[in-house]
């Protein structure tokens, strides 16, 4: 009856607590504590509003921030503060391969999830974009943790606002209404410019919905797209997927 599997992320512990064993979490936190060598054990929940926030709870140990290595990159972070999805590291490891980068905007950077594998391994220059301020002090710390100051540089804003140079490749790494800023990208994306888009949708129609929602803001924008056919990231809910699309941007002058 016991969880046979759980999330590590640095030196501590998220677990999901099935119902039936809800009054017996501490003491089952407790020894994987105590097994596995962790620092602390969180219950994993759910991640909440604008700024994804998770709603874990302290089940045994003290503290919650972390450092956390993947594919030789260090995230540091406060599990109660700020998300960290292990089920979207294939992602992470894929932008860490892209060819002809030029210079990146991603529009919703977090702690650096992608912006800094890309900056790591591709040696582009890299603008990350990041809302919430908890998340932000956490992307300036991993920016100089991994050594990345002359190629990241990092603004604490809604995407939204951003006025700078064209983008040759932008990473849209946000799901839910990740729609609602495709006009964003398409102003401060330049002619060729690859865009990464994040999304959660229905897996019957999964290639049909993300076209439809790329194409109608193209045409707002005066753009033509090419795209790649959809890619899932992982499992999100019962029937829906969190899924990427890689698309080209043409512009048309008129």
């Amino acid at each position: 009856m016991l969880p046979m599997h759980y999330d590590s992320l640095g030196d501590i512990i998220l677990l999901h607590i099935p119902p039936i064993l809800v009054k017996h979490k501490h003491r089952i936190a407790r020894a994987y504590k105590t097994t596995l060598g962790a620092k602390a054990v969180l219950e994993k929940q759910y991640i909440s509003g604008e700024f994804r926030k998770p709603m874990h709870t302290l089940l045994a140990g003290s503290g919650t921030e972390t450092v956390h290595k993947e594919n030789g990159i260090k995230y540091k972070m406060d599990l109660l503060q700020v998300m960290f999805s292990t089920g979207n590291i294939s992602e992470r490891i894929r932008m860490s391969r892209v060819k002809n980068v030029g210079p990146v905007v991603d529009m919703f950077a977090g702690i650096g999830y992608f912006s800094l594998p890309i900056a790591k391994y591709t040696g582009a220059d890299v603008i990350a974009l990041e809302k919430n301020p908890i998340s932000f002090n956490y992307l300036k710390e991993n920016i100089v943790l991994n050594k990345l100051s002359d190629k990241v540089v990092a603004y604490n804003m809604d995407c939204r606002d951003y006025t700078g140079e064209p983008a040759s490749r932008i990473v849209m790494g946000y799901v839910g209404t990740t729609n609602v800023f495709l006009d964003k990208a398409f102003s401060i994306a330049a002619d060729g410019c690859i865009i990464h888009f994040h999304q959660t949708i229905h897996q019957q129609n999964m290639q049909y919905e993300l076209l439809g929602q790329i194409k109608e803001a193209a045409e707002r924008n005066n753009c033509e797209v090419s795209a790649n056919d959809a890619r899932v990231v992982k499992k999100y809910s019962p029937g829906v997927v969190h899924a990427v699309v890689d698309f080209a941007v043409k512009k048309i002058y008129k």
